[in-house]
């Protein structure tokens, strides 16, 4: 909609929010005060929505708060004003090698936070994603509740959603999603959150993403982010399981699973160098000094690896520099990581 249009005498359109979906930033007359306001498909009826009421009641520390939910008078567009949250999303943020891993990990906590608040309202998220994470100073908040959705009396509510987060057992064309599925999209954050990739490469064409996920072809984290330990690993594996009943039974569930696996290893982050196949940096802390690793390319299809002190850039005591195969390179320096941590 053009900058200025009015929604119900309260509303004054701004500039659209991002690129997903119809999100503007709104000036409430009301309340005097800037929103952000997402507009639905025609609701077919002038009857208020069950999803909104209940969307209305949530209230959590880790979710958008919904400050009205209603339908436009004059065209039957549903629409939900939320708080507007301006600090970004995480989808930015971890853009394009991840955030360190314990910014990651309470990160997820607290989008784990928000969805149980969801959930023991009887809906789903059904759109969890990186993108869908707002940051508020140094927490996030959930956001696009406006795809939550009551369940069905067999747990169940019609698929929506992103291909880059969705579920399995969701991407068929008679797919659907359930409190599982909103498990594994945390998970598939988490994945990004960590290696700024996702399960199913978000870049490919979205047929084929479907087909991917449906077929529960993923990708590993290991593979891709060979700095996060074995223990974090499993737990993302598990939330990311094909079969819904494997997966961790409710995301705080998920989350203190992933708080507990990182424990106090060091907190590595990934860094570019030009030239270098694969780079991290740990920072001092407690009793440990700020290291790093790098793996350089020497030679085709060669890589050298080394540790070493980031304030003096000297090699770690007992730890020796490594030249290995590009083939050989993730296992390696996982190998390394494991040593280091």
């Amino acid at each position: 909609m053009a900058p200025g249009t009015t929604i119900n005498d309260r509303y004054v359109l701004n500039a659209k929010l991002g690129t997903d979906g119809e999100v503007y930033e709104a000036h409430d007359r009301h309340l005097n005060r800037t929103v952000a306001l997402k507009l639905l498909p025609p609701g077919g009826g002038s009857q208020p929505w069950d999803e909104a009421r209940r969307l209305e009641q949530l209230r959590s520390t880790f979710i958008v708060p919904v400050l009205n939910a209603d339908i436009d008078r004059d065209s039957d567009i549903r629409f939900i004003a939320t708080d507007l949250i301006p600090d970004g999303d995480l989808e930015a943020d971890a853009r394009p090698h991840g955030l360190s891993l314990a910014s990651a990990v309470r990160f997820s906590r607290e989008i784990a936070a928000g969805i149980d608040t969801i959930h023991r309202w009887g809906m789903i998220h059904r759109d969890i994603k990186p993108a869908n994470a707002l940051r508020r100073g140094d927490s996030v908040l959930v956001s696009d509740v406006a795809k939550c959705i009551l369940l069905d009396r067999d747990g169940k509510a019609p698929r929506d959603g992103s291909w880059c987060t969705l579920a399995p057992e969701a991407a068929p064309d008679d797919g659907y999603c359930s409190l599982a599925s909103d498990v594994y999209s945390l998970a598939a954050t988490t994945f990004y959150l960590l290696s700024g990739e996702y399960p199913v490469d978000h870049r490919l064409d979205p047929r084929l993403q479907q087909q991917r996920l449906s077929s529960g072809t993923l990708r590993d984290i290991a593979g891709l982010a060979p700095h996060v330990p074995r223990a974090i690993v499993t737990v993302v594996r598990r939330g990311l399981s094909v079969d819904p009943g494997a997966r961790h039974p409710t995301p705080t569930i998920y989350g203190n699973a992933l708080a507990t696996a990182l424990g106090d290893r060091r907190d590595w982050r990934r860094v570019a160098h030009q030239g270098h196949a694969f780079c991290a940096e740990s920072p001092a802390s407690k009793q440990r000094k700020a290291i790093g690793v790098c793996a350089e390319n020497s030679s085709p299809g060669k890589i050298e690896m080394r540790a070493f002190h980031l304030v003096s850039g000297r090699a770690i005591t007992g730890v020796a520099a490594k030249s290995t195969t590009l083939v050989k390179g993730i296992p390696a320096l996982r190998s390394l990581f494991s040593a280091l941590n």
